[in-house]
């Protein structure tokens, strides 16, 4: 059985908070070295003069970018050069041309990982970065170095700049991280990187009784803005507004990795009195977008090339509904072509916005649509995708709750795969929300919803469409 740093989550439960914080501190100092050295401060300057770019400038960028990345595939990448033995991938000289290539999926990759990164290159010499596994699948990621610089500064400008805020501004955060034990009954429910002087606010402690705590936190570390996962954020805004607790006023918040819902964006908007920002990307660094001040979603087209699919592969009309599949143009150690995100959405009808920006804009984002997972004292968990890296043996998981407090575990098994990998995911959910009843279901298939999209966590009570899908499963 594989099973992703133990050790280190063994030892950082160990420690006291201070040195647990320290902990936190010394690995931003290694981020830094690695993502904001040389060449940083250069990239975000043109990164934030790119953004004014005409459509026309960046689509030529695009495919000469495009073309570099095709051949580079064809070439110096084992898995494009034996898939594609038999393809004329010389004629694909343009975003037009794509079609000529094969869909990649993420089983596929998740499969062939290593046959994915150019030749010439260790995987021990690249930055590995795992994926979230938002719908119970996870990756690994390889990225060279000397790329994570001009990565960084790309995020940087496109993203946080955009809005007025940046990584100087004392900044909250809400993600997956497990920051505090799980069990944990009383504050502290976060974690401080004095680094960054970032507030690591646990995502899985918030209720109507916590909320209060939190806010008082987020207003004593002296934080200015927000970041994280949409619906963590919303959670405490939501429950911070059940309690009456007082608002507390952000400069703004950024949210991504779930689907922002509008009573999401207003709950976050009224209890910390500033605008959210829509974010969209992932670890696999192939697709972008950022909202813009005017409300529309801008691709960034620095990051890769978008394709919106119908299901027989042909592209939709603007307006029209589809599968995102995208061509990363950043990685250069593990190039992903023509990649399905398992994620939807449509080009705008209307394509102008008064903001500036001349980047295509879509709509009807829709991804990663997770439920709460609830627990007998009211918390409402969200975003448990982290949980599956714990094991790469496991093809994918779900949860499905019947009752607050009781769930199933659901696990599809893959390669190499052994009954402990399940508990040692088990145990990593647990160890983030503390005392619940999980039990865990081996299973052939796991159940998708009726647009076909895998979602991690299911809560019948609010999915009873999805209940027949699970009578033989679960009884």
């Amino acid at each position: 059985m594989l099973m992703l740093y133990d050790w280190k989550m063994e030892l950082y439960w160990r420690l006291p908070i201070f040195l647990q914080e320290a902990a936190l501190s010394a690995y931003a100092r290694r981020l830094d070295r690695l993502c904001y050295s040389d060449g940083y401060e250069g990239w975000r300057h043109e990164f934030a003069s790119w953004k004014n770019w005409s459509r026309p400038r960046a689509e030529a960028w695009q495919e000469e970018q495009l073309q570099l990345v095709i051949e580079l595939a064809a070439t110096r990448v084992p898995y494009y050069r034996h898939l594609w033995r038999n393809l004329d991938w010389r004629s694909v000289r343009g975003v037009k041309d794509l079609h000529l290539l094969p869909i990649l999926d993420k089983q596929s990759l998740r499969q062939n990982e290593k046959a994915f990164i150019r030749e010439g290159l260790k995987p021990e010499s690249l930055w590995l970065e795992k994926t979230s596994g938002s719908t119970g699948t996870s990756l690994k990621i390889y990225w060279s170095p000397a790329t994570l610089p001009r990565w960084s500064a790309l995020k940087d400008a496109t993203i946080r700049n955009s809005v007025g805020v940046g990584n100087d501004q004392p900044r909250a955060m809400m993600g997956g991280r497990p920051v505090v034990p799980g069990n944990t009954q009383s504050p502290p429910y976060w974690r401080y990187n004095r680094r960054w002087k970032q507030l690591y606010l646990s995502s899985y402690h918030v209720s109507p009784a916590t909320a209060k705590c939190y806010a008082e936190a987020i207003q004593a570390y002296g934080c200015e803005w927000i970041t994280g996962y949409g619906s963590a954020i919303a959670a405490l805004a939501e429950s911070a507004l059940a309690d009456g607790v007082a608002n507390t006023q952000l400069r703004t918040a950024i949210v991504s990795g779930d689907t922002l819902f509008p009573a999401m964006r207003s709950s976050i908007e009224t209890f910390f009195q500033c605008r959210c920002f829509d974010h969209y990307g992932q670890a696999e660094g192939v697709a972008m977008a950022m909202e813009c001040a005017r409300g529309k979603m801008h691709v960034i087209p620095w990051v890769g090339v978008w394709e919106i699919l119908r299901d027989d592969g042909s592209a939709c009309a603007p307006g029209e509904v589809g599968e995102i599949v995208a061509t990363g143009l950043m990685n250069d150690a593990m190039p992903l072509i023509r990649y399905r995100l398992d994620d939807y959405a449509a080009w705008a009808q209307d394509q102008s916005c008064p903001c500036g920006n001349h980047q295509p804009i879509i709509t009807n984002l829709e991804g990663r649509v997770d439920d709460y997972l609830i627990t007998l004292d009211g918390r409402r968990i969200g975003r448990l995708s982290t949980a599956m890296k714990r094991s790469p043996t496991i093809h994918s998981a779900q949860i499905v709750q019947d009752k607050p407090g009781h769930a199933y575990l659901l696990v599809q098994p893959g390669t190499g795969y052994h009954v402990s990998d399940a508990a040692a995911i088990r145990a990593d959910i647990l160890e983030r929300i503390g005392n619940f009843d999980l039990e865990t279901i081996e299973v052939d298939t796991i159940p998708r919803t009726r647009q076909g999209k895998a979602t991690l966590v299911v809560r019948l009570q609010d999915r009873p469409e999805m209940t027949p899908a699970y009578r033989s499963l679960l009884s």
